[in-house]
């Protein structure tokens, strides 16, 4: 009898663990890149250090929310670009689109004027602007104007994004569930990373997992530092290093 009895507590003590565990892994669940990612074809990051911001303040920084260590995905036509503004004084800001051509070389196909806010902002390519082509590789570029008269005193974040087409299967879970969060989390997990912060980027409800998503950018950008030399290492420390900042800033406001 106590030996049935242990048998059954150690088999439900078992089942426990797994739940939790399967729990966890789901609450834990982060962006995961692509299994081969690509390097950027041209520089990316940001020259907010050269500058150290529009009034010599350092919390003039801007910060691509966007990988730069690899070149992130999206499965949208349209994608929505995010970057971050400490700095709450209003100023002109640029968004420009570039293609890359056959011969390496890039161009202009869209471009976007806009007022800066304090914090998170963001730009979505209206319905109007010619659709992307699946795996033509594309950089998006901001400008926040400090002095229209002097260009050089311009702090400049550039990211290198590619459409891939969405797999069958994320496609069919993805149409039994309109919560904002778990779309977030299938796309981040499916290496998604502009479609997951799309889904969440303004979202109140969700930010803890915005910044969870954050988090785990600033650890790729810092783990992707370490191999590199030169600008490019540079260019991912201070991303990395500036995420951080965003990120503590943030928190303060949940």
């Amino acid at each position: 009898m106590n030996a049935s009895k242990n048998l059954i507590n150690k088999l439900l003590f078992c089942s426990f663990l797994a739940a939790s565990f399967a729990l966890t892994s789901i609450a834990s669940a982060t962006y995961r890149p692509p299994a081969q990612p690509s390097s950027p074809k041209g520089p990316t990051g940001s020259n907010s250090s050269r500058t150290n911001g529009c009034t010599g303040n350092a919390q003039t920084t801007l910060t691509a929310l966007a990988p730069l260590s690899h070149v992130g995905y999206t499965a949208s036509f349209r994608p929505t670009f995010a970057w971050y503004v400490p700095d709450s004084t209003t100023r002109e800001v640029e968004f420009s689109l570039y293609e890359y051509g056959a011969n390496g070389k890039s161009k202009r196909i869209q471009r976007a004027k806009l007022q800066s806010t304090n914090g998170l902002m963001k730009f979505t390519l209206p319905a109007e602007a010619p659709a992307l082509s699946i795996g033509q590789r594309y950089f998006w570029q901001v400008a926040l104007l400090c002095n229209p008269n002097r260009p050089s005193e311009d702090l400049i974040v550039k990211a290198e994004f590619e459409p891939v087409a969405m797999p069958s299967n994320l496609k069919n879970v993805l149409t039994q569930t309109q919560e904002h969060q778990k779309r977030a989390e299938l796309f981040a997990l499916a290496g998604f990373w502009y479609d997951a912060l799309g889904e969440i980027v303004e979202d109140p409800i969700n930010k803890a997992y915005r910044l969870t998503l954050l988090d785990k950018l600033r650890e790729l950008e810092t783990e992707g530092a370490k191999s590199q030399q030169g600008k490019i290492k540079k260019n991912l420390e201070q991303q990395a290093s500036q995420l951080q900042r965003i990120i503590a800033i943030e928190q303060q406001k949940i």
